[in-house]
Parts: structure tokens; C-alpha cells; sequence
């Protein structure tokens, strides 16, 4: 009889036990719980239109979705393209999967981003790379990630490139490989 009390008392003190377990698992924790961030305001099929000091057109930005968020000091956009004008003619795009629009008047681009030169006879034709940085004021693109770099009659692949839209130079950090090409 004392062996059966014993398993008896044993089998409800280990049911309370896991009972007690099993509550206390369902109680909310009193840890932090890290919630999203909420944007404070969304727009869609955004158009935001820069000026130099004189009133001329010198940027424009388009993109299918901006999320402003005033607390991180920064604006999320979704497919964006900027557009970076020359005497009111545009003459480089950028374009991007996403990208990051920062109040110091930079923007970076991330996921599928190509810098396109919408002019003929320049330096190149055509950049793209996984991740660009733009600055507006010096006109000044970057990135330390791979990149291709292709013009009339060739394509260039290296890490790492620094281009100055105004005086048209380029800088490549790392050239990994060249490739000429006859068009005829």
C-alpha cells in the first residue's frame, strides 16, 4: 500500500508541476518585445522635383512607394529612379529595386541598381551593381560592391567605384577584368 500512495503522490506532484509549466508558458513575457517600426505617412507613384540656386530643373525622383519615417530621419523607397538633369536635359538615371533617402540630401540605392547615361558619346553607357550611393550636392556616386561598367565597345567588371557626374571621371577600386568588343 505504501508503494501504490508513493507513485500516487508522485504522479500528481510531476501533473502539477507540468500543469504549472504549461500556465506559465501561455502568460505574456515581461521581457521587451521589439516591435516594428510604422512609417509615419505613405505615398504612392511619388514625383519629388529638385532645383539648383538659379530655379532649373537639376533632379527628379520617381518611385511606386515612399515611406517617410521621422524617427529614423530617412525615406524608404520602392522602385525608385532618379533622374539627374545637365541645362534642363536630363542626363543620368539611377534605378533601383529599393532605396533609402537620407535628409543630409543622399540616397542609397539597393537590389538591382543601374546608372544609366541618357546621352551619347560620354564616358560609359550603362553601371550596375547591387548597392550605389548617391550625393546630391557634390554629384558624386559610389559603392564598394561589384560592379559592371559597359560602354560603345566594351564592359569592364571591378569592386568598388567612385564617379564624379560633373567632371566625368571614374575611379575604379578593384578591376577584376575587361572585355572589347568590335560592333560593327
Amino acid at each position: 500500500m505504501k508503494k501504490q500512495l508513493f507513485w500516487f503522490l508522485l504522479v500528481i506532484t510531476s501533473s502539477s508541476i507540468l500543469f504549472s509549466l504549461l500556465i506559465d508558458d501561455d502568460k505574456p513575457q515581461s521581457m521587451a518585445v521589439e516591435t516594428e517600426l510604422q512609417p509615419d505617412f505613405i505615398a504612392y507613384q511619388l514625383i519629388r522635383t529638385s532645383f539648383d540656386a538659379s530655379g532649373s530643373m537639376s533632379g527628379m525622383i520617381r518611385a511606386t512607394q515612399m515611406s517617410h519615417f521621422e524617427q529614423l530621419g530617412q525615406i524608404q523607397l520602392e522602385e525608385p529612379a532618379y533622374t539627374i538633369f545637365e541645362l534642363q536635359v536630363p542626363k543620368w538615371q539611377v534605378s533601383s529595386s529599393n532605396g533609402v533617402l537620407y535628409p543630409d540630401d543622399k540616397v542609397v540605392l539597393e537590389q538591382n541598381v543601374v546608372l544609366e547615361n541618357l546621352k551619347s558619346g560620354e564616358l560609359f553607357n550603362k553601371l550596375e551593381s547591387e548597392q550605389l550611393e548617391y550625393v546630391f550636392d557634390q554629384q558624386v556616386i559610389s559603392t564598394k560592391q561589384q560592379v559592371l561598367i559597359s560602354g560603345d565597345g566594351f564592359a569592364i567588371s571591378g569592386q568598388g567605384v567612385q564617379v564624379n557626374l560633373v567632371t566625368q571621371k571614374l575611379q575604379l577600386n578593384k578591376h577584376k577584368g575587361t572585355v572589347y568588343r568590335h560592333d560593327k
